[in-house]
């Protein structure tokens, strides 16, 4: 099958040549308008109980907004001074009666003390927008524009104005990951291949994989709610699959151009390396599908737009590849730079050595490897996951600095309450019975909250009576509009909202304990009240929660759907599994390291970051849903090589020698390639993209170079036959499946054989 393509290929090149092109081109136009959807949120649990508060908030109190503060500073008057009040009331004038506008809340409109800071030289206004969060940027943008101060400083944040940071942070690195990664792989493509025009091939697929990619990720933006995230992750992703793959075949082709005409020697590279290039494909999607699993439209987007770029990396490495070597034939080695080492015949070579010192110490070197590995992974065991806060941003942003200076001069500012929502169990929350025992929960809340303070609707009832009928009436009808807005905040007929302001941090331990036992007196029953705990700690909280809870239900997806997969390839009921326990090993050294180096701040001034003392749950979730595809990438070829051999000798340990010879090589260049476009995220200033781009290129270093080439021949040796072993009916069923197919024995030369590969570069 995979032959017969091959030789397709090579006798209508020009016809598939255009037809991968047009596939390139065609979602291209979808760009523009797919990149505008994107968001930077999307991490919510759509069933925990934070994310019911935002569905309350938005249903009950209309609150479907979003908020931007301005703190405006001196160093020569006092906030309190009516000079710097004047000025700031005068910069804020533009902003009153605009539609967007919900209210603006500060020093002159409220009374309160809050709006200014400790020291008395700042003081912020609080606005609230009826624009979401995700489409607020061009209001913000607007707002800069009109808000201007003579001699007063200003900063901008907020929700708004972070996720605009954050945006605009990953847009930079993406530019920033493609200056970098591009040159460097070209290099190491032409040191690999010794011929820029062998070398050209892989980044040609590469870059035609990328636009391809933006468009298929602009199409899923288009259909649903999709990260931005996505773009920086499957972009790389799909860049680092499309060298890898077309490396694989092209070096193969090479192998084979010296023995085998053009066509035959598509047809041998396509049968062998495409077959695994294939079959690694499908092992890629399967962990980046995995994704789908977990409720954040973030993740299920990411394992979506993921799997199409390795579907798109796969079909250019199966049609532009293959058309472009039948077009160039031997021409493929013209412009050398270098000789390039052939593998040796005979197996004498530096991979083959390695091997076979491997398997006769193999007891030794497999319990070396484990205990290196499972060393590596250790400080995952005090890993201490939180969800980003605003220390993600690097330090001088703009939003950051607004938000330290809110945190720390303005000590009962509105930061990240927690939000309480409280339903009635029967009649409407107006009544005076339900607004008693809203009043109960506010007494308990208060003494939960170390020190802040709960607002509430009691806050604006005027003569304290806050639990009367003529109280409540006195509320709803014939206060002024203003004031009647802002008790609007706080209750409706439906339902009644607390805010619960502490003076800690939102992923603080004191913050988490605020919220378990505000859940816990909803829990405890007996108030007549329904209460829901949402806010920023409650949402992290919930996330971490969701995230935990999922992940059996996906790893138990990715390794039984990629064991079936794998079995289809080899044929073996033992490799497969084999192959997932090596993964796994990969990727808990991986774990370890992100740990190590990004939790706990060691190597921080090499790497160039912030320490946060925490890890992004979401951070190892997509490390090992990427990781356990790439890791498979050269599992699938090096035992595929392997097999080829022992079905041509049935010697296990010269299978397993000569395969690592023949693959190697090849495995340890991809590897290099794929860290040199992982590791261009050491020069990212986001934080997550830092340490996950870090995290992959350990991974697949470590799996290229101490599993491959120790721990996979030590293994194999000790198994011996038992390998390639499995019952006579799953045989069978393989064989129907088509996936039996041999290799090189079943090839017979369409003509006389080329001269060898590189002899010919005119």
């Amino acid at each position: 099958m995979f032959r017969r393509w091959g030789h397709f290929v090579a006798r209508h090149r020009v016809a598939v040549l255009l037809m991968s092109l047009v596939v390139m081109a065609l979602p291209v136009p979808l760009i523009p308008a797919g990149m505008d959807k994107l968001s930077a949120e999307g991490w919510d649990d759509p069933h925990s109980q934070s994310f019911q508060v935002g569905q309350s908030l938005a249903k009950d109190f209309g609150q479907t907004g979003s908020e931007i503060f301005i703190i405006f500073s001196s160093d020569q008057i006092q906030a309190s001074d009516p000079a710097f009040q004047q000025e700031m009331q005068n910069a804020l004038e533009p902003l009153r009666g605009r539609p967007e506008v919900l209210g603006i809340y500060d020093y002159v409109t409220t009374g309160a003390d809050r709006f200014n800071s400790k020291d008395g030289h700042k003081s912020y206004a609080l606005i609230q927008i009826s624009t979401p969060v995700g489409d607020a940027g061009p209001v913000l943008t607007e707002f800069r524009n009109l808000v201007k101060t003579p001699t007063l400083r200003q900063e901008f944040g907020g929700g708004v104005a972070a996720t605009e940071s954050f945006n605009n942070l990953v847009s930079a690195d993406l530019r920033t990951q493609e200056g970098i990664s591009l040159p460097v792989t070209l290099i190491l493509l032409v040191f690999v291949f010794g011929s820029v025009v062998a070398a050209g091939l892989p980044l040609a697929v590469g870059l035609l994989t990328i636009p391809a990619t933006l468009g298929g990720i602009a199409l899923v933006a288009l259909l649903t709610d999709t990260s931005i995230y996505v773009v920086n992750i499957t972009t790389v992703l799909g860049l680092a699959l499309a060298i890898d793959y077309s490396l694989f075949i092209v070096t193969r082709f090479r192998e084979e151009l010296a023995r085998w005409p053009v066509a035959g020697a598509i047809g041998i590279a396509m049968a062998t390396s495409g077959k695994a290039v294939l079959f690694s494909g499908v092992t890629v999607a399967i962990g980046l599908l995995g994704l789908t699993f977990f409720p954040m439209f973030a993740l299920r987007t990411m394992g979506i737009a993921g799997a199409i770029v390795v579907s798109l990396a796969v079909f250019f490495a199966f049609t532009f590849l293959p058309a472009m070597l039948a077009l160039l034939g031997p021409r493929v080695n013209r412009w050398r730079v270098r000789n390039v080492a052939r593998p040796d015949p005979d197996g004498n070579g530096l991979w083959h050595r390695l091997a076979v010192l491997v398997m006769r110490r193999a007891v030794l070197v497999m319990l070396a490897v484990l205990l290196l590995l499972l060393s590596a992974g250790l400080p995952f065991l005090n890993v201490n996951f939180a969800m980003p806060g605003m220390e993600m941003l690097p330090k001088g942003d703009e939003s950051r600095s607004a938000f330290e200076s809110l945190m720390n001069d303005f000590p009962q500012a509105e930061t990240d309450p927690v939000v309480v929502v409280a339903r009635p169990v029967a009649g409407w929350m107006t009544d005076p019975g339900n607004l008693a025992r809203l009043q109960q929960v506010v007494e308990s809340a208060s003494q939960l909250s170390a020190g802040g303070r709960v607002e509430s609707i009691f806050d604006f009832i005027p003569g304290g009576d806050s639990t009367s009928a003529g109280g409540t009436a006195g509320l709803l009808a014939g206060a002024p509009p203003e004031l009647a807005a802002r008790a609007q905040r706080y209750l409706t007929a439906s339902a009644a909202r607390l805010d619960i302001i502490a003076p800690v941090a939102a992923n603080s331990p004191e913050s988490k304990d605020l919220v378990r036992e505000l859940r816990a007196l909803d829990d405890a029953g007996g108030l007549g009240l329904q209460l829901l705990i949402g806010g920023t700690t409650a949402s992290n909280m919930d996330l971490v929660d969701g995230i935990v809870d999922r992940v059996p239900y996906a790893l138990a997806f990715i390794v039984l759907v990629t064991y079936v997969v794998l079995f289809l390839l080899l044929g073996s009921i033992f490799l497969p599994f084999k192959a997932i326990i090596m993964n796994l090993l990969s990727i808990t050294a991986s774990f370890g390291a992100l740990v190590w180096i990004f939790q706990d701040g060691h190597l921080q001034t090499l790497f160039r970051f912030e320490p946060v003392s925490y890890v992004v749950p979401t951070t190892p979730v997509m490390m090992f849903c990427i990781l356990f595809g790439l890791s498979m990438d050269y599992e699938v070829l090096m035992l595929s090589r392997m097999k080829e051999e022992y079905d041509r000798s049935g010697d296990n340990t010269r299978a397993v020698a000569l395969g690592l010879e023949r693959t190697g090589r090849v495995i340890t260049s991809a590897a290099l390639i794929m860290v040199a476009l992982f590791g261009a995220a050491l020069f990212d200033r986001s934080m997550i993209l830092k340490s996950m781009g870090v995290g992959m290129a350990i991974a697949v270093l470590v799996d290229a170079t101490i599993v491959r080439a120790l721990l996979v021949p030590a293994t194999m040796r000790l198994m011996g036959t038992v390998n390639w072993w499995a019952p006579a009916a799953l045989k069978r069923l393989q064989a129907r499946a088509g996936m039996a197919e041999t290799s090189e024995n079943a090839f017979e030369p369409t003509g006389p054989p080329l001269a060898p590969a590189g002899s010919r570069d005119d």
